[in-house]
């Protein structure tokens, strides 16, 4: 078996793993950062394939902007803790 290719099983699973992850999670900030993790598997499957620009703007757009915006949008918002009292 090639380096190469045990190298992508091997992050192949890890983003499989995290996108199951993030369907799974109870909790929505870990869920997010399965998310994360997944999108940077999709990166460096993108750099498998010889894409490095688009795995930059995966990167970029996609890790760096909009998982930041969904953690933001989580943090700023009320809800309920897991004691059933309100966040304040």
């Amino acid at each position: 078996m090639d380096l190469d290719l045990l190298f992508f099983l091997i992050f192949a699973a890890i983003t499989v793993v995290a996108a199951v992850f993030v369907l799974v999670s109870k909790e929505i900030v870990r869920s997010v950062m399965y998310l994360a993790l997944t999108f940077i598997g999709v990166a460096v499957t993108f750099i498998f394939l010889s894409a490095e620009y688009v795995a930059i703007i995966q990167i970029l757009i996609y890790v760096g902007a909009v998982t930041v915006l969904i953690l933001f949008g989580i943090m700023l918002t009320k809800r309920k803790l897991r004691g059933g009292e309100a966040c304040e």
